[in-house]
């Protein structure tokens, strides 16, 4: 019977998500990033539905022949879960999984849906580049402190927590495990990268630059600098994009880092 696990249960699949490439399952199981488990069996699980907060999406991970998850997911998720994405404005219903096996066996869980695919682009940083430096001196770059989130000063402090509060429990959580860097212009945030996942020595990575200050170089000054600092701490830093987000690979290239795997995405509308 598919149940969900209580935070203090997540352990009983890490010998399942040890396993998987995408840290953003490893750091929501290891309890670090928000999100929930669903299992096949309560004790004993063999496969495991994994909640990404952060991501707004879905995993699924271990044994793709769960009988539990072959009968019964697609109805646990239309009574259980479904509902629940939907009072939060959620319209459609994303899975990570490894291709293979676990392709066939989405399709045939929610054959009953008019499910798509897709592929997710993994970054990682390679050899020890020593390019990396700051090119534009005039960019104020700043490392986001305790200090910083604690005096509100800037205009736009809520764009600020609000990106980290998508990825973090709070922002002590994410000072505390996470860092990142931000360009400021004129008492405002306009770009940052910052720790959205952690797992041991691995971060990944969120970026974002507002749109009025795009093409101004701004998200390769903090991509470097949180590329530089990882490089300065043993950190390995995690990008993940989809293959159609042309800048975005570009930015990863340019600070170093390259294509290290590709993930499926299958995903369905709510109606």
């Amino acid at each position: 019977m598919i149940t969900e696990l209580n935070k203090s249960e997540f352990y009983k699949i890490r010998h399942i998500t040890d396993k998987c490439k995408n840290i953003e399952v490893r750091a929501v199981v290891s309890g670090n990033n928000p999100g929930g488990v669903y299992v096949d069996h309560s004790t004993e699980p063999t496969a495991a539905f994994i909640w990404i907060e952060g991501q707004k999406g879905f995993q699924i991970v271990g044994d793709p022949q769960s009988i539990s998850f072959l009968t019964g997911l697609e109805e646990y998720m239309r009574k259980h879960i479904e509902p629940k994405l939907q009072k939060q404005n959620i319209n459609w219903v994303e899975i990570g999984l490894d291709p293979d096996p676990w392709d066939k066996t989405i399709q045939n869980i929610f054959q009953q849906r008019n499910i798509s695919s897709d592929t997710q682009h993994v970054f990682t940083l390679r050899g020890n580049p020593q390019s990396i430096e700051f090119q534009d001196q005039e960019v104020n770059i700043q490392r986001i402190s305790c200090e910083l989130l604690k005096s509100r000063r800037l205009e736009n402090h809520s764009f600020l927590e609000s990106k980290i509060l998508r990825f973090w429990d709070s922002t002590d959580s994410f000072l505390e495990q996470g860092f990142g860097y931000f360009v400021e212009d004129n008492n405002n945030v306009v770009s940052l990268c910052f720790s959205a996942f952690v797992v041991d020595k691995t971060h990944a990575i969120d970026i974002e630059t507002l749109e009025q200050h795009k093409r101004r170089n701004y998200g390769a000054a903090v991509a470097r600098a949180f590329v530089q600092e990882c490089l300065q701490q043993g950190i390995h830093p995690y990008w993940d994009c989809t293959p159609d987000n042309t800048g975005s690979i570009r930015l990863a290239e340019k600070v170093g880092m390259s294509l290290d795997f590709d993930y499926q995405i299958s995903y369905y509308g709510l109606s």
